[in-house]
Parts: structure tokens; sequence; C-alpha cells
């Protein structure tokens, strides 16, 4: 749906009224900034746009600002960040918000105008009056994370509007460093982009120029301990001990994925989907697909038991009974996964 916005906006079809939602925060930055481009003059485009924080500004506000036409001509873009007050989500909202306002200038709207509500939560709350009539009134669009199929396709085209290409391993090597972060994957693309110039990207430039974050080193290190190799378990963790990595992070990290495998593996044997995990869990759904597949090296009892005792390790080295180091090498060596 929003590519089709996009395309719309391109070609000049501009909706009074827009409303987006979903977790994808790059994504809904991108179709704003789109929006400027198109609405706003280019010289001194900033007298033309207000942003208001719906967190600490009342909605009827933002009405006010919409029914108030440019004093130099031409249109004004109007946006409401954060509006939590159409989801169910409980925000950190300090005022009052008046919404029957909104609905009232959504049934007519100033034409000279544009407005953008930001609902940053999954889902909107169908429930409330005031979410069916914006429905009705307004271009609602929604941003949901990319799947990981979508992926390597939407970063060939990132490559590609920056004027480069990249093999395919070269594609696939970037998404595994930086996951699924578009933020990162756009920057790091820019990066590649600059560095090959008319060479074709390949893997081993990704390897040179993409920095491994910490979350993708534990990751591996998870990896490796399914797989039952403790050597490589043990060296991704000496690289990171001498990358200056605080090894309580690092069990931080490892707790952390851990419980991810186990709430997963759960939820999967319940019969829910990949997208319903994620859902439950708030979690994008590709570290969902790898988790479901670094859990098929476990039995529930077996990840129930590696939880247990990450954190017993973790109450350990916090309590200054064992040194942190020492209690993370004898808790990677004592991992053999149970059969399943």
């Amino acid at each position: 749906m929003y590519r089709t916005l996009a395309r719309e906006i391109v070609k000049g079809q501009i909706q009074p009224i827009y409303l987006f939602y979903g977790k994808e925060g790059f994504l809904i930055e991108e179709m704003v900034h789109l929006l400027r481009k198109h609405v706003l003059p280019p010289e001194d485009p900033s007298f033309h746009e207000v942003i208001l924080d719906l967190e600490e500004i009342p909605v009827q506000q933002l009405v006010q600002e919409a029914e108030t036409p440019s004093f130099f001509g031409g249109r004004r873009l109007v946006i409401g960040k954060n509006a939590w007050f159409l989801t169910a989500v409980k925000g950190k909202d300090k005022v009052e918000h008046q919404p029957e306002e909104l609905l009232r200038y959504a049934e007519n709207p100033l034409e000279s105008n544009v407005v953008v509500l930001i609902a940053p939560a999954e889902k909107l709350d169908t429930r409330k009056k005031t979410v069916k009539v914006l429905e009705k009134h307004c271009c609602t669009v929604a941003f949901p994370p990319l799947e990981e199929k979508e992926l390597p396709g939407w970063v060939a085209k990132r490559l590609k509007q920056a004027g480069a290409s990249a093999q395919p391993e070269a594609v696939r090597r970037l998404i595994r460093l930086t996951g699924n972060d578009l933020r990162m994957v756009d920057q790091e693309c820019r990066k590649l982009a600059a560095y090959a110039g008319q060479e074709e990207i390949t893997p081993e430039m990704v390897d040179q120029l993409v920095p491994r974050t910490l979350e993708h080193d534990v990751f591996k290190l998870v990896d490796c301990v399914a797989r039952q190799k403790t050597d490589e378990a043990l060296s991704i963790l000496y690289d990171l001990l001498y990358q200056r990595e605080e090894p309580i992070r690092i069990l931080a990290l490892l707790i952390r994925q851990y419980r991810i495998m186990l709430q997963v593996k759960v939820l999967a044997q319940q019969g829910k989907s990949e997208r319903q995990i994620a859902s439950v869990l708030g979690l994008h759904p590709y570290p969902v697909k790898l988790a479901l597949r670094q859990g098929e090296a476990y039995t529930e009892k077996a990840l129930r038991s590696l939880l247990l005792k990450a954190i017993e390790t973790d109450q350990a080295v916090k309590s200054g009974k064992i040194d942190k180091v020492l209690a993370l090498e004898r808790f990677l060596m004592a991992q053999t996964p149970e059969p399943v």
C-alpha cells in the first residue's frame, strides 16, 4: 500500500489528510519526506511546515494549525506525531485531547493544507469512533516491518538509487550484518555504493566496510553453541572481549536470545505463524525466523534449562561469586543441546 501511495504523491495526487501507522518508522519518515518534497515550496519550506508532538500538545491545537492558511501562499504541511490516542497502546500523553475537533475537521478539511497523523503502533484501535471516522475521510496507510523475503529486493533498490549494484551473496551478507534495521541498512548501502563506484559490490567489500554489531556476534555465538562448535563460540567470545565489550552486556544479550528462542518455540508449538509470533512478542519477523531456526537444535525443556543457567550465571557474576569472564567461559563450554 505504501508503494502505491508513493507513486500517487509523485504524480501530484495529494490528499488533504493522511493517517500513517505501523512499527516501521524509517519508511514512515521517508513517506513524510516525500510529501515535503511534493507539497512544500522549494524556497523556505520550513515556513510552511508545522510539526506537533501529540504526547505534549492536544490534537485540537493541530486542528487550529490545519485550519490556518499559509501567510505566504501555497500549501502548508501540518504533522502530528505520536498519535497514541488513536491506538490501544497507552502513550505518555500529558494532555487532554478533544478528538471530536479532529473529526469535525476531517469532514471538511482545508484543501490548501496537508495534515499527516502518525501513530507508531502496530495497529489502530478500530473500536474507537475517532478511528472509524478518520478511516472514512483520510488516506490511511500501514507501515508494517518488511518480511525477510522483501529485504533483498529493498536493499537492491536502495543500492540502485545510490548508483550501485551488488552480488546476491553481498546483499545476503549485508542483511545478516545489519538485520532488520532499515535505517542502518540504508546508511551501509550509501557507504558501500560510494566505496564501490562503478564496480559491483562483493561479499568481501561488505565484510570490509560493514561493522558487525554486538547483537550479530551474540547470535553467531549462540548458533555455534547450538551446533556444538564450542571452539568457534569461545573464539567469538574472546574477539568480543578483545574489542572491550563488557562481559555482563554479552551475558545480558545471551539471556535475551535464549528467552526469545524459548518464547518463539512455545508459540510455534501452539500453531502460531511467524508473523503472529512477531506481533505477540513485539519483534520484527526476521529475528523471529532466525530464533525459530536456532531453536530447532533444542527441546523446550533444554531451552528452559539454558535460560535458567544463563540467569543464574548473571546473578553469580553480579554478586561477585565468580569472575565474569570465567563465568562466560564455563557457561558456553557447558552447553550441549539435548536431542530434539
